[in-house]
């Protein structure tokens, strides 16, 4: 009984633990490779998303109401705790309008 208990325990306290997660994010030309345009993470984490660019741009989370000016050759941090789960658009914003650039998949712990 003592066994399954402690099994138990150990189990819910695995997934309650938040982690930190940090990703470096290079874009070239305004794009992403297709392998970084999904970041996924897990609600309660601490998400860091190190951003290089070669040209000057201005990027916008959404849902989480994250605006960051980007500048060529200068890493600029995008920091946030995971609270709301769901799909959210990363979207250069600029005098062409609106592009989505990349999403954040916030999954339920």
């Amino acid at each position: 009984m003592a066994i399954v208990f402690a099994a138990t325990f150990l189990l819910a306290a695995g997934e309650v633990a938040a982690e930190s997660r940090t990703f470096d994010l290079t874009l070239r030309n305004g794009e992403l490779p297709a392998e970084r345009r999904v970041v996924r993470v897990r609600q309660g984490d601490e998400v860091t998303l190190n951003w290089t660019t070669d040209k000057a741009l201005v990027i916008h989370l959404h849902g989480y109401d994250i605006e960051t000016s980007l500048s060529p050759a200068i890493p600029a941090l995008m920091r946030f705790t995971a609270r709301a789960s769901g799909r959210f658009p990363v979207e250069i914003h600029g005098r062409g309008g609106h592009r989505v650039l990349a999403h954040v998949e916030v999954h339920p712990r």
